[in-house]
C-alpha cells in the first residue's frame, strides 16, 4: 500500500540495549531512546525501526520472546514504551516495533506447556513431530529430549526458538496441520491480537521477523502469502494506516502479492562483495565489486523493483543492521560518505543504522546474547569523549565501547567535513527534495569502468538534481557536458573541486549537485 509520508522517508534502527543508558545499570534503555529523540529528530530520519523489546531471557538479543504484550525490565516497562510513541509522535517521528512472531523461546510459558505429554491448549501451538517416526532432518530441524510428550520439537533458527504452528503448505505427513486447522488459525489469531494491542498503545507498524517461513513445506511462498494476505488485511480493518515491513528479500511475494507495504530488498549485498570464503566488507563494496559485477546487478535491480512495488508499496535496502559486519569495516570516512550518498539518494526506501552515520567501528569481541559475529556491530552508541563515550555512568556496562579512537557524536557534530554532517546534508536533500522521492525520476547518465565514475540523475516537475560518485582511489577527471546551467546548481561534495565544467576529484570522492527548476 502506497503512503505519502513513506516517499520521503528514511528509516533509522535502534538497537535498544545499546543506543543509551538513563538509569545507570550499563544496559540501554526506553528512556534512554525518549532522550535522545532530538538527536534523531535533528540527523533528518522520520521513522525509527526499535529491535525487540519485548521479555526475553536474549538467547539471542530478544528475537526469542517469553512475552508479547511486556516490555522486558531491562528496557522499562509498557509505560516507558507508550511515552517513547508519544513523544516521537510529537517530532513527526512514526516507530515500527519488531514483530518476531515465527517462533518464541524455549522459556515461553505456552511452550512449557506444549511440552507436557498431557493434551492441553497449547499442544498444538508449536510444531511437534512424532518421537517414534524415523528422524529425518532433510527439510526441517528438529530437536528432542527435553520434553516430556515423546515428540521433537521444530526450530526456527537456534535451538532455543520453538517454531510457532501456522501449518504445512505441503504436508508430507499426518502430523502436519493444514493452515487452515484449527491450530494454524489459532495462532494466527493471536498474531492479529498482538499487532493491535501494540497499535491502540501508539506504534506505526511492525517490521516482520523472517515473514517468508511461516508456513512451512512452501518453497514457492504461496502459503505464506495466503497467510500474511488474512494478517494484515485484519489488522488493517482496524488500523487502515499501520506499516508493515517484511523480512522476506522478496517484494514479488510481499509486496506484489502480499499485503505488505515495504519488503527488504537483497539490493543489500550491493554494499559488499562476495568471496569464496564469504562477503569480503571492504572500501570497494560500496555498490559495486572490482570483479564480481554487483554494479551492474544493482542497477539492473532497482529498476526492476521500481517496476514490481509500483503502486503497490516500496523496496527497502539497509545499508547496514544488527545482523551484519557494521559498514565501517574496511571503510574510511571517504568511502562511507560515497556509500552514503548512494544509498541516500538511489530510488528505493533507505534504512541506517544506528551509530553508521558517525562510523562506529566494528569490534571484534567474544560473543554477548547469541550474537556471535555479529555481537561487535552491536555495541554502544558513541555519544561524546566521556566515561564509556557518554553511553552509560556505569562502572559495566553491557558492552564494550572503542577506547581506540575517539569517533563520537559531539567530535563530529560541529565539524563541517564530518562524516555525521555529511550524512545529515544528504539526508535533508532526501527528505526535503521532491526529486528525491521514491517515485521520482531516475536515469543513469554516465556508468564508466562499471560504475567508477557513476553518475545518476534524479528529477521531478519542480527540481533535479545530479548524484556523482567515485568510489575507488584514484584521482578522475570528468566533463559536466551533460549539465545545463551549471551555475544555477548548488552543490554538496567531498574530496573534489568543479572548475570551468570539469570534475577533479583526489581519489574516492561524491558530489550531488541541485537545484530548484523555476
Amino acid at each position: 500500500m502506497k503512503h505519502e509520508w513513506l516517499e520521503s522517508a528514511v528509516f533509522y534502527q535502534v538497537y535498544p540495549t545499546s543506543f543509551k543508558d538513563s538509569n545507570g545499570d550499563g544496559i540501554g534503555d526506553i528512556q534512554g531512546i525518549i532522550s535522545k529523540l532530538d538527536y534523531i529528530k535533528d540527523l533528518g530520519v522520520n521513522a525509527i525501526w526499535l529491535s525487540p523489546c519485548f521479555c526475553s531471557p536474549f538467547g539471542d538479543g530478544g528475537y526469542d520472546i517469553t512475552d508479547y504484550y511486556k516490555v522486558d525490565p531491562r528496557f522499562g516497562t509498557n509505560e516507558d514504551l507508550i511515552t517513547f510513541f508519544e513523544e516521537a509522535k510529537k517530532l513527526g517521528i512514526y516507530v515500527l516495533l519488531d514483530l518476531v512472531l515465527g517462533h518464541t523461546s524455549i522459556e515461553h510459558p505456552a511452550f512449557k506447556e506444549s511440552q507436557k505429554d498431557e493434551k492441553n491448549e497449547f499442544s498444538d501451538m508449536f510444531i511437534w513431530k512424532p518421537g517414534e517416526e524415523p528422524f529425518n532432518n532433510k527439510d526441517n530441524k528438529f530437536l528432542s529430549g527435553i520434553a516430556e510428550r515423546p515428540d521433537m520439537f521444530m526450530i526456527n533458527y537456534y535451538a532455543i526458538q520453538p517454531a510457532i504452528n501456522y501449518g504445512f503448505y505441503k504436508r508430507k505427513a499426518k502430523w502436519q496441520d493444514s493452515p487452515d486447522d484449527e491450530a494454524p488459525k489459532k495462532n494466527l489469531q493471536r498474531l492479529i491480537d498482538i499487532c493491535e494491542f501494540w497499535l491502540g498503545l501508539g506504534c506505526k507498524g511492525f517490521r516482520v521477523d523472517m515473514a517468508g517461513s511461516m508456513v512451512k513445506s512452501d518453497p514457492k511462498g504461496v502459503g505464506n502469502i495466503e497467510f500474511w494476505n488474512k494478517a494484515i488485511s485484519a489488522v488493517k480493518k482496524k488500523y487502515p494506516e499501520s506499516i508493515f515491513l517484511s523480512e522476506w528479500y522478496s517484494p514479488v511475494n510481499s509486496v506484489k502479492k502480499s499485503s505488505f507495504d515495504i519488503d527488504f530488498s537483497s539490493e543489500y549485498f550491493l554494499y559488499m562483495v562476495w568471496t569464496k570464503r564469504g562477503f569480503d566488507y571492504t572500501n570497494r563494496s560500496c555498490y559495486l565489486g572490482d570483479k564480481s559485477g554487483y554494479y551492474t546487478l544493482a542497477i539492473k535491480r532497482f529498476k526492476r523493483m521500481r517496476r514490481v512495488v509500483k503502486n503497490k508499496g516500496y523496496n527497502a535496502v539497509a545499508l547496514g543492521n544488527h545482523d551484519k559486519i557494521r559498514m565501517s569495516y574496511g571503510r574510511d570516512h571517504d568511502i562511507s560518505k560515497v556509500t552514503f550518498a548512494f544509498h541516500l539518494l538511489a530510488p528505493h526506501l533507505p534504512f541506517v543504522y544506528y551509530g553508521d552515520e558517525i562510523g562506529i567501528p566494528y569490534m571484534k569481541i567474544k560473543s554477548k546474547d547469541g550474537g556471535y559475529r555479529r555481537t561487535g556491530s552491536r555495541t554502544p552508541m558513541q555519544w561524546d569523549n566521556t566515561k564509556n563515550r557518554g553511553f552509560s555512568s556505569s562502572d559495566e556496562i553491557y558492552l564494550p565501547v572503542d577506547k581506540t579512537d575517539c569517533i563520537s557524536v559531539k567530535s563530529q557534530a560541529d565539524d563541517e567535513n564530518s562524516l555525521l554532517t555529511t550524512v545529515k546534508a544528504l539526508i535533508k536533500l532526501k527528505r526535503t527534495m521532491k526529486c528525491f522521492r521514491i517515485d521520482s525520476g531516475f536515469k543513469i547518465i554516465k556508468s564508466n569502468n562499471g560504475g567508477n565514475p557513476l553518475v545518476f540523475k534524479r528529477y521531478s516537475n519542480s527540481d533535479e538534481a545530479f548524484v556523482i560518485l567515485f568510489p575507488k582511489d584514484e584521482k578522475h577527471t570528468l566533463k559536466l557536458n551533460f549539465i545545463k546551467n551549471i551555475d544555477q546548481f548548488k552543490i554538496i561534495s567531498n574530496n573534489l573541486i568543479i572548475k570551468d565544467r570539469i570534475i577533479e576529484s583526489k581519489g574516492k570522492a561524491f558530489a550531488v549537485l541541485y537545484k530548484d527548476n523555476p
